[in-house]
């Protein structure tokens, strides 16, 4: 990652050797923590714009990394910092499996590995595989986590249930706050099939759209507290019909689930 150079993602710095123990790593100062954390922030006062704003970065941040042929493999507000100047810098050094262990990381039973199940695509849940698209579906699950300022994804659901939860084709929620637009463009980054799922250029210019709609102060601040809008599965059942004898009817206008 030395060789990176994006205002949108964090740079290393170097590495500094010690006669006894671990490695350290040296990375920019970052006055602002990491994004979840920001957003959750009660004092802090992120507005509808603000929010996309900070979505919008990210993209930018990952459209670069994917030029780079570089997969993440766990992107998620916890792993994007925020500097003096509120930029947003995509950042994984593993630096946040510890801090957030046991509320977002599950141990795979083969392997032993612990996997950020709930932002993770649908083929990666079952493969263990990760691609460029695999990323786009995180993406996905973090403009979720920026529009409802940090809740977790998915809170009723197990992890060890999450993979059977998708394949029945439900989702995560629109949030209150979030513009239909924007709820679109979460909707195709979890597209079942990975090749349908738009790429980071596609998105950068689709949020970018987006967020240009927002015109000087006339925008919404969210509160930490909001409710999120009933919704149901945007996709057909992967499952049979005996298995989604008791799901939801759809009954949301359709331009919500278009997919093309």
């Amino acid at each position: 990652m030395k060789d990176f150079s994006h205002p949108n993602v964090l740079s290393l710095l170097g590495i500094c050797l010690r006669s006894e123990g671990s490695p350290l790593v040296v990375l920019p100062y970052m006055k602002h923590g990491d994004l979840r954390n920001f957003i959750r922030n009660e004092t802090h006062n992120p507005t509808v714009k603000d929010l996309i704003g900070f979505g919008l970065q990210v993209a930018k941040g990952m459209k670069y990394l994917a030029s780079k042929k570089f997969v993440h493999r766990d992107l998620a507000a916890r792993n994007c910092m925020l500097d003096e100047k509120f930029t947003v810098k995509v950042a994984d050094f593993g630096l946040a499996r510890d801090m957030y262990d046991k509320e977002y990381y599950s141990v795979h039973n083969k392997t032993g590995a612990k996997l950020p199940v709930k932002w993770m695509a649908l083929e990666s849940l079952q493969t263990q595989k990760f691609t460029t698209k695999s990323d786009v579906w995180s993406f996905g699950v973090l403009l979720w986590e920026l529009m409802t300022r940090g809740a977790p994804p998915y809170p009723d659901v197990n992890t060890f249930d999450i993979t059977v939860y998708l394949l029945q084709g439900r989702r995560l929620l629109q949030p209150e706050y979030c513009p239909d637009p924007l709820y679109e463009v979460m909707l195709k980054c979890w597209h079942p099939k990975a090749e349908m799922r738009p790429s980071f250029s596609e998105l950068v210019s689709r949020i970018s759209a987006i967020f240009s709609t927002f015109i000087g102060e006339h925008y919404v601040h969210v509160n930490a507290t909001y409710v999120n809008v009933k919704c149901v599965a945007p996709y057909p059942s992967l499952l049979s019909s005996e298995d989604n004898a008791d799901d939801e009817v759809d009954t949301r206008p359709a331009s919500f689930w278009e997919t093309s």
